[in-house]
This record gives structure tokens, C-alpha cells and sequence, in this order.
């Protein structure tokens, strides 16, 4: 009897090392968050979220302009500029009164672009 106890803790112990020898082997999937559409996040100077309600975002590359709205977290997606970006644009902010707030260059190979002002 007492081989046999032996025997089976000897056996659950091989299987043990087993698995932990399989699961050290197995790489961890990284998971990767990406946005599909450009964002741009409008802060003040301490990095805290604006109240931009009634905002607009407009983008401009040589004749072609693109406008998002902003929500009231200050964040404006542009629904037909995916991401990463191939091109260079720039970044016209204004409020809900149509004043201009902020000019930014927007470089290429961006997903999100923060507006600091």
C-alpha cells in the first residue's frame, strides 16, 4: 500500500512539472488597443479634459477639409481618417461662439493627437 501512494504522488508530480514546463513554453498574447479612426483630445495646460461642448474640430491638407465635432469630454473623432495617418495636417480648434481657440500641426503615423492649450 505504501508503494502504491508513492507511486501515485511520484506520478501527479511528473504531471505537475509537466504542466508548468508547458505553460512557461506558451507566450503570453499581447493585447493591443488601437483606435481605427483619428481622435483628437483637447486639454487645458494640466492635461485635464476640456468641457467642449458645441466644439468643432477642422483638419485641413491643401484644399480638402474635414470637421468633427467635439463631445462634452473633449474628444473629437474624425469618422474617414483612419488610422495610422499617412499625411501631415493641420488643426483648427474653435468654440461653440465659431472663435478659434487653438492651431496645431497634426503629424502622420498618428492614432491620437492631444491639443494642449
Amino acid at each position: 500500500m505504501v508503494i502504491t501512494n508513492k507511486k501515485a504522488l511520484m506520478m501527479k508530480r511528473a504531471l505537475m512539472v509537466k504542466k508548468l514546463k508547458a505553460s512557461a513554453l506558451k507566450k503570453k498574447k499581447r493585447i493591443r488597443q488601437t483606435f481605427d479612426r483619428l481622435h483628437v483630445i483637447a486639454t487645458n495646460l494640466s492635461n485635464a479634459a476640456r468641457d467642449t461642448t458645441g466644439w468643432t474640430a477642422t483638419l485641413t491638407r491643401g484644399t480638402t477639409t474635414i470637421r468633427a465635432d467635439f463631445d462634452e469630454f473633449g474628444v473629437a473623432r474624425f469618422g474617414t481618417i483612419s488610422t495610422l495617418t499617412t499625411v501631415s495636417y493641420v488643426l483648427r480648434i474653435r468654440n461653440a461662439d465659431g472663435d478659434l481657440l487653438a492651431t496645431r500641426n497634426v503629424p502622420a503615423d498618428i492614432e491620437v493627437f492631444v491639443a494642449r492649450f
